[in-house]
């Protein structure tokens, strides 16, 4: 049985990776291209089947041989994809995501079959099979996903599954007040900062973090890029460095953090050593090891973990390495 079910988009992920935006009607070549599954749900789900998690993922993609393909890739990646609708109208999901020499990616997109999910096809049985539910945000923002996601999120709640919620900036841009609701409903809020500001009024983290805690959102790991992260529950709040990596590509690197964290605290580790695990997937992606990867697989993530550990910046954190480790290894 699955420990985590994630409800969110599945897509075909186009990335390029090109020098410079060219002006309006000029040519962007590309230096490198690949297709790969993608969907922040997707990514999260995949991420953490990749360290070892049971990970189930409720979605929908086009009765298409495109939807064919990514279910398959997600199944080779260790989801169970059994909850995962088909759609006979409406085409899979697909992203075009361009990738500037820094690293940053813009992202280009038609969600296809993901904004048809059926909330029918939501069942109590399956997620209380479940230890975990993981929404992403993008769900919140057209219908019938939109009621699909909330009802999945009631049940989880009903059930008595931990809950958590990565928005994303355009729900909270087009939804914000409907993401203020769910925060009560939420044990763990993943915002980045400028998602933070859009609901706390604020740019300063540790504000941020009370206020959002105020509103309703049990505990918050506000991702901070190349800064890491900070974190607040109700034993405080504390920042966790980032990881010094050359930056590839940021494509989907909140959504492997987001995964790291889920992980950690399902394997009973403290807060502070479930965001040091957080910040090392989110490193590994951005170096360029996608959430689709194999590098994040459990021995690489140790390999990487026991390189950084002997680095004197980390001479403070030494137990939450050794207890990220020792959880991973077994």
């Amino acid at each position: 049985m699955p420990q985590v079910i994630t409800l969110g988009d599945i897509n075909l992920d186009i990335i390029a990776h090109i020098a410079r935006y060219p002006q309006p009607g000029g040519d962007g070549l590309a230096s490198q291209a690949h297709l790969c599954p993608g969907g922040s749900a997707a990514n999260t789900a995949l991420t953490l089947a990749r360290c070892g998690v049971q990970a189930a993922i409720i979605g929908r993609v086009g009765a298409d041989a495109l939807g064919t393909q990514l279910l398959a890739d997600l199944r080779a990646g260790g989801v169970d994809v059994s909850l995962v609708q088909r759609d006979p109208d409406v085409t899979t999901g697909t992203m075009f995501i361009v990738v500037t020499p820094d690293g940053e990616r813009t992202m280009f997109g038609f969600r296809g079959a993901n904004t048809r999910t059926d909330p029918a096809g939501i069942a109590l049985e399956r997620l209380r099979s479940a230890h975990h539910f993981h929404l992403s945000g993008y769900a919140l923002l057209e219908s019938p996903q939109r009621e699909a996601a909330l009802r999945a999120l009631e049940l989880a709640h009903r059930a008595g599954l931990s809950t958590s919620l990565d928005a994303g900036l355009e729900t909270l841009i087009q939804r914000a007040d409907l993401v203020r609701s769910l925060l009560p409903r939420v044990d763990l809020f993943f915002p980045n900062l400028d998602e933070a500001e859009q609901l706390a009024g604020t740019r300063d983290a540790e504000t941020a973090i009370v206020r959002l805690r105020e509103r309703g959102a049990e505990s918050v790991a506000l991702k901070l890029g190349g800064q890491g992260c900070v974190v607040g529950t109700a034993q405080g709040i504390f920042t966790i460095p980032p990881f010094a990596v050359e930056v590839c590509d940021t494509t989907g690197a909140g959504d492997a953090f987001d995964a790291g964290v889920i992980c950690g605290r399902l394997g009973g580790l403290s807060w502070r050593a479930a965001a040091l695990l957080g910040n090392a997937l989110g490193a590994l992606v951005v170096a360029g090891e996608s959430a689709r990867s194999e590098a994040i697989a459990g021995k690489n993530v140790v390999a990487f973990l026991r390189q950084q550990r002997g680095q004197p910046r980390w001479s403070a954190w030494q137990l939450e390495f050794d207890a990220v480790i020792n959880s991973i290894a077994m």
